[in-house]
């Protein structure tokens, strides 16, 4: 597995296929075997150079202690990073909720590297503390206690609930998460839940904002997307959170489609 180097922080990833560069960004607890597991990189490397990261606290990457070190300007960096060594200029971002979250931090703050971004269950860049009904502080208390066997089931219970659509983890994914640094994951999730973006209005790429009915039952990515200068939307019907994530069937046509109106068929970065 190569590995790229940012601040004393090494930050792993895959490189496989050619054509237009785009990077996949997990989300939270997992890592970048997310993609393979569900079918994305087998139907994206078709026509594109495809590379998964592990975010800084997850998978083989470094696991640093203390929120400041899980800011999106210091993520965003890991990302660059990874984007040098592979020696692509510009490239499509496709983030799963927090990889989303970063995703929108890259086309902010790195718009000249960022040529298209796309994201999952993450449509909306306020934090997440000031939204109605999240409460993340439970698995927080979990994880600083070290407990990772009560933090895996409860990710896999709120993701079975039937108003997140019925999730079931493959038992790999579940082995990924308990193999996680606990407090890393809890400076990773107390951050991500603190940070946003206020303007997120004025990112330029284009933007595909990907969305489940269950996670977003008024379709609030459409409102979103008609703020952004070039945004559009997909919705999904009768899948929650994690299953919106985990549908290639249904996104990677729309997300190919999207590619192609935005970025040259054969572009190499």
């Amino acid at each position: 597995m190569p590995i790229a180097a940012h601040d004393g922080v090494t930050i792993g990833y895959d490189v496989v296929g050619e054509g237009r560069p785009i990077v996949l960004l997990h989300g939270w607890a997992t890592d970048r075997s997310w993609w393979t597991e569900f079918g994305f990189v087998d139907a994206l490397v078709q026509d594109h150079q495809v590379i998964t990261v592990d975010l800084r606290g997850h998978g083989r990457s470094s696991a640093p202690h203390g929120r400041e070190a899980y800011r999106g300007e210091e993520q965003v960096s890991d990302l660059l990073a990874v984007a040098d060594a592979v020696g692509v200029d510009r490239f499509a971002v496709w983030g799963l909720s927090l990889g989303g979250w970063l995703g929108w931090f890259a086309a902010l703050t790195a718009p000249e590297r960022v040529q298209a971004l796309v994201t999952t269950g993450q449509w909306d860049l306020a934090p997440l503390d000031e939204a109605e009904g999240v409460d993340e502080e439970p698995l927080v208390a979990i994880l600083r206690r070290g407990d990772m066997a009560s933090a895996v089931a409860l990710v896999q219970e709120e993701a079975a609930a039937a108003a997140s659509g019925g999730f079931v983890f493959p038992p790999a994914l579940l082995a990924v998460i308990g193999r996680s640094d606990p407090i890393a994951l809890a400076d990773c999730l107390e951050e991500h839940g603190s940070s946003g973006i206020a303007d997120f209005a004025a990112v330029a790429a284009p933007t595909l904002l990907i969305s489940g009915e269950l996670e977003d039952p008024d379709d609030q990515a459409a409102d979103v997307a008609a703020r952004l200068q070039h945004g559009e939307h997909l919705w999904l019907p009768q899948l929650g959170h994690a299953g919106a994530g985990a549908a290639s069937e249904l996104t990677v046509p729309a997300v190919r489609s999207f590619l192609d109106r935005w970025m040259a068929p054969n572009s190499t970065g």
